[in-house]
């Protein structure tokens, strides 16, 4: 029994192995690699969130969404309600341009698609953007990749906050 369990151990420690192999970046987890092979994709080139988006408009076969995503359009670093790119996603959710952070698009988009209309008037309203303590709000995590760009985390979402970072090819 011990070398059925043992051998067992082996095959799939071989099979993660060859995973993470055949990722193009060191350290992409095989969870990952599976999404960028579902999404038709390179491994290690996109996010995981990427990867669900990307495998999510295929599904839908919403063109724009795929576009958006592929073409890398959602990684600008101009973090701005107005940049590049936005006003075609805030069209696709079916709500006023420069309003909406790109996350907050996305969601609208889900919420849609599912027929979560609570969700909907929840981004729509502004109620997610409140916080009854702003001290809450702001985490450690917040707080420092803040730092690194010198901004004030109270003044940004998590989601601006890392598009704002350096990229790490510069």
């Amino acid at each position: 029994m011990f070398r059925k369990l043992t051998a067992s151990a082996l095959v799939l420690a071989t099979l993660s192995g060859a995973a993470l192999a055949s990722s193009a970046q060191p350290g992409v987890n095989a969870g990952d690699v599976q999404l960028a092979l579902s999404a038709g994709v390179q491994p290690g080139e996109y996010t995981r969130a990427e990867l669900i988006n990307i495998i999510e408009a295929r599904k839908q076969n919403d063109d724009t969404r795929l576009n958006y995503f592929l073409s890398g359009s959602n990684r600008a670093s101009d973090v701005s309600l107005n940049a590049p790119g936005l006003d075609q996603l805030a069209r696709s959710a079916g709500v006023e341009p420069g309003i909406y952070t790109a996350d907050e698009l996305q969601r609208i988009i889900k919420a849609k698609s599912d027929g979560n209309d609570d969700i909907v008037r929840f981004i729509v309203s502004g109620e997610n953007r409140k916080a009854a303590n702003p001290a809450e709000v702001v985490t450690p995590g917040e707080a420092q990749l803040a730092a690194l760009v010198g901004v004030d985390p109270a003044q940004y979402t998590l989601a601006e906050l890392i598009a704002m970072q350096p990229n790490s090819n510069d």
